[in-house]
């Protein structure tokens, strides 16, 4: 039952000894019943009056008390609240004067309050006058007027109402006396009506033991079950009292300061708690020196660190609070700390610190810790005039074992090479995995010399290293680029990317070797440079409007049927300035970098643009292949998708590889071709006569045209070699039925040779110069007849018309 529950049943209990008292008094109940009515009237109104004139005496008073206070502070905030308080006391006296007003008063009590009305406000002019002094900031003068007027005629005020509240205490001394009449006529009914009182009280009384029981063993229970609660949770929990003695601890306390609740009952807290720094000073009791001063309220979160100093020696690393406890008039009876163990966190947290600057597979330094590292070492080089290193390893073959014996065989073969490269490496040298097979190694204070001595180290560590796979004996080399540290060197950035050329000119070089910068190499460095330079030229163009296409015309020059004009698209690059640049300057950069599938792949999709954009079903266009698309598993599907989006017929497209490309990527270069004429596309083999193997493949490949090689065409009138070669590929061409195509065409004796050996198209600049494919294309016509001009003022005019 509640306790509020209770507080109405006593209340009932004692109506019940109030109805007793009326049954058993009867009429003279009646009687003291009247007595007492008339008494509670009298009584309540002088309680009313008294009540109200010490009300206006103590807000007249207090109005004294804050304009003097107002007069001599200077605290803005203060003079404010002082101001709202003076004006609160204003509104209590006239709020008490009214209601004394509404009470019914004798002709003395009227003429007493009119007075007190008068006075007042002749007080309130005088005390206005004193605020606007103090408001003005004339301290002085308001004082002045505050002691000599306004305080004397407050004292008037206060005089009348001294007289009120005198009349008040007559008036109650005179019921006071009549009381005391009308109870002698009524003490003998009250003492029978205190008889069933008091029974009445012994039956409350009774509820009330019993109650009180209830409510204890509620009491016990909650205890219960806040002590469990204690238990079962995981932080420690100590209370201690107001001189910071302990009274209690819970087991996870317990466990972590290791002490027992018995031994530690009664102790100083600092005893038992005693927490340090991290450098193992002590702070002293958490509780401060004052409970007064700590802020209320449950203890939330935990943020203040320390370490935990336990009775067997141990340290531990915690967060703590504390939180003050109150009884209900607010005032401190204890304290209560709470605390945790936050070794796990911390161990957690220097998982995720190493994690951010180490690599997880070998456990070294990774990318970012390295280039860190690179700076340190820079600035020391520089400030210092010392001598580092940087060292790029690349290890070779290494995508061959991931790719023979999967990822598991790779990564066992880093932490192995890892660990001995660790293993003959000086303690203050830093090993870093700095992408897939690469590494970079700084070596403080290293001349060049010794630097390029470790470099060989590490490679003859890892040459002579055979890694055992299941059944397979496997071993890898390294390529190393060495690059010095020096004070005049530049930024970081820069120094690995000269790492980085290094590294890759050993590779250049035949792999599984060191390559140090020097004097006498920095040609090699410089072009290698340039070539990196290329590189990043040709992906701002891919990523960019940095490339244009050309065209020129494969011209027919024999009388077969079906022979028609086509045209071949050439790449060229813009450079900054609008000037374009030949691809034999920037392809063989995109052919070492692997970027030349990126590149053939932009050529596609700008070609077919072309053609949707102009929808010109007579226009054919050949497009050249390299022989690293060979290797590109999804080229074929690419070259779909984008044959499909860009609704062309396949019919307008000729694919063009290099003889080379198609006999070292053969089984690729025959998918691709059938794969592509069974879409109706044409084929083509480029520089076709400078394989040592061409004519025993032909059968298989199935292509369209053979484009024989410029060299051989350019010569052909001088050198017999020459001229046999060009005419034996064109024999080979008609018994096939494969189109011949003659590069290289500049010179008109040259295009009458060609006719007359039976060559079906010519290409060349005496053909047709190239030109900007950005509109549309005029149709060529086929370089026939008798005899074609013997001059070269006729054979421009013809490569003009060519042009259209």
């Amino acid at each position: 039952m509640a306790i509020q529950d209770s507080r109405h049943l006593i209340a009932v209990g004692f109506g019940l000894v109030l109805a007793l008292t009326v049954a058993l008094g009867s009429i003279g109940l009646s009687r003291m019943q009247a007595i007492y009515e008339r008494m509670d009237v009298v009584v309540n109104e002088h309680n009313v009056k008294i009540a109200l004139v010490t009300g206006m005496q103590n807000a007249a008073r207090e109005r004294s008390i804050i304009l003097h206070h107002l007069a001599i502070t200077a605290d803005p905030f203060d003079r404010e609240a002082g101001l709202q308080r003076f004006g609160q006391m204003a509104s209590d006296f006239m709020v008490a004067r009214d209601a004394l007003r509404e009470l019914t008063l004798s002709e003395a009590e009227a003429a007493l309050l009119e007075e007190t009305r008068r006075l007042v406000m002749r007080g309130t002019r005088i005390q206005e006058e004193v605020l606007e002094l103090v408001l003005a900031g004339r301290e002085e003068p308001a004082r002045e007027r505050l002691i000599h007027a306004a305080i004397p005629a407050q004292n008037d005020v206060l005089a009348v109402l001294h007289e009120l509240l005198a009349y008040q205490s007559q008036s109650a001394a005179a019921a006071v006396g009549e009381a005391e009449e009308a109870y002698r006529y009524a003490r003998a009914f009250m003492q029978v009506v205190g008889l069933a009182v008091l029974v009445l009280g012994v039956l409350i009384g009774y509820y009330v033991m019993r109650r009180t029981a209830d409510v204890e063993a509620e009491l016990a229970r909650e205890k219960e079950r806040a002590e469990v609660t204690l238990h079962a949770i995981g932080d420690g929990v100590i209370t201690a009292d107001t001189w910071g003695r302990i009274e209690y601890l819970n087991p996870m306390a317990q466990a972590l300061t290791g002490w027992s609740a018995t031994f530690a009952r009664g102790r100083a807290l600092e005893e038992v708690f005693r927490i340090e720094d991290e450098r193992g000073r002590p702070l002293g009791s958490p509780l401060g020196s004052h409970l007064e001063s700590m802020p209320d309220g449950p203890v939330v979160g935990l943020t203040e660190h320390a370490w935990l100093r336990a009775r067997d020696g141990r340290r531990l690393p915690i967060e703590q609070g504390t939180a003050p406890l109150r009884d209900p008039r607010g005032r401190p009876i204890g304290a209560l700390l709470v605390f945790r163990d936050v070794s796990k966190t911390e161990e957690l947290a220097r998982q995720l610190t190493w994690a951010a600057t180490h690599d997880a597979l070998t456990g070294l330094a990774n990318r970012r810790q390295f280039d860190a590292r690179l700076r340190e070492l820079l600035a020391q080089a520089r400030q210092e005039g010392e001598q580092h290193a940087v060292l790029y390893f690349d290890l070779d073959r290494f995508k061959l074992i991931n790719d023979s014996c999967g990822h598991a065989a790779g990564d066992e073969l880093l932490r192995a090479l890892t660990k001995r490269l660790q293993e003959s490496l000086r303690a203050d040298d830093m090993l870093a995995r700095l992408g897939g097979d690469e590494f970079g190694l700084l070596l403080e204070h290293c001349p060049l010399a010794r630097a390029k001595e470790i470099a060989e180290t590490c490679r003859q560590v890892i040459a002579d290293y055979r890694f055992v796979w299941r059944d397979k004996v496997l071993e890898v080399g390294v390529s190393i680029g060495v690059v010095p540290l020096l004070p005049d060197s530049e930024s970081p950035a820069a120094i690995m990317s000269a790492a980085d050329a290094a590294c890759y000119l050993a590779k250049d070089l035949g792999r599984n070797r060191v390559y140090v910068t020097s004097d006498e190499n920095d040609v090699a460095l410089v072009r290698r440079r340039g070539e990196m330079r290329w590189v990043e030229r040709i992906g701002h163009a891919l990523r960019g409007d940095g490339f244009c296409l050309y065209y020129q015309a494969i011209a027919p020059i024999a009388e077969r049927a079906g022979q028609r004009c086509h045209y071949e698209v050439l790449l060229r690059m813009r450079d900054g300035d609008g000037s374009l640049i030949p691809p034999l300057a920037f392809l063989p950069a995109a052919e070492r970098y692997n970027l030349m599938p990126a590149v053939d792949r932009w050529v596609i999709r700008a070609t077919l643009a072309h053609l949707r954009a102009h929808r010109d079903p007579g226009l054919h266009l050949a497009i050249n292949l390299s022989g690293q698309s060979l290797t590109d598993d999804r080229l074929l599907t690419f070259i779909y998708d984008e044959i499909e989006a860009a609704g062309v017929a396949p019919e307008q497209l000729c694919f063009e590889i290099t003889e080379t490309a198609a006999i070292a990527n053969f089984e690729r270069a025959l998918e691709l071709i059938r794969g592509l004429r069974a879409r109706g596309c044409r084929f083509a083999l480029d520089d076709f006569g400078s394989g040592m193997s061409s004519f025993g493949y032909l059968r298989e490949l199935e292509v369209d045209y053979l484009k024989i090689d410029g060299s051989f065409v350019r010569d052909m009138l001088t050198d017999p070699v020459d001229h046999a070669i060009v005419e034996g590929i064109i024999r080979i061409g008609r018994i096939m039925n494969i189109g011949t195509i003659a590069e290289y065409v500049e010179d008109e004796r040259v295009l009458l040779r060609l006719r007359e050996l039976g060559a079906d198209f010519a290409q060349g600049y005496g053909i047709h110069r190239p030109q900007r494919l950005d509109g549309p294309i005029d149709a060529c016509f086929p370089v026939l007849g008798p005899a074609l001009p013997a001059d070269e003022t006729a054979l421009a005019k013809l490569n003009d018309n060519a042009n259209g």
